[in-house]
């Protein structure tokens, strides 16, 4: 795993900052996309499990602490999701247009099951209302992932060039 950390922290700062003062004012379709989520899954997706896990992690930690859900939950979230799929992409071949729009979507759904499941064993209440908003906010997201997921393919290969082989 290389220090990608020391990128992860202030892109995910600036990630939440406009997830939580920026995006609700501007909302889709009536929802607001998930930019932080967004942003991990490309990563997890372009750099593989571990550099994935660590971007979810601190994705979720500062998502966490802007919201009123207890601290850990939206990291679990995100971390599981980022397992599932990337372990679901090993056994597929690479695609670049097909696969992210899937693998967001089935991630979006894992992170807002998972989400929901820890909230109600805390003893928050869940409403029907949330259950049915997976669908939507899944498909939204799976129709935002492709620009942010060619943008991290771009910056992964200009930062790790592949070597030229003869």
């Amino acid at each position: 795993m290389s220090n990608s950390v020391y990128v992860a922290v202030p892109v995910m700062v600036l990630a939440t900052v406009l997830q939580t003062a920026v995006l609700p004012r501007i909302p889709l379709f009536g929802l607001t996309p998930q930019l932080p989520f967004l942003i991990v899954i490309a990563w997890a997706l372009t750099r593989g499990p571990e550099e994935g896990a660590v971007w979810a992690f601190v994705a979720g930690f500062f998502m966490d602490l802007f919201s009123t859900a207890p601290m850990g939950t939206t990291s679990l979230a995100y971390i599981t999701a980022v397992a599932v799929i990337t372990w679901i992409q090993q056994a597929l071949p690479p695609s670049h247009v097909v696969l992210p729009v899937i693998f967001t979507i089935l991630a979006t759904l894992i992170t807002l099951f998972v989400s929901l499941l820890f909230l109600r064993l805390f003893g928050y209440q869940t409403t029907i209302s949330a259950v049915a908003s997976l669908a939507p906010i899944s498909l939204l997201h799976g129709g935002l992932i492709l620009p942010i997921y060619w943008l991290t393919h771009l910056i992964n290969r200009t930062v790790r060039p592949h070597p030229v082989q003869i």
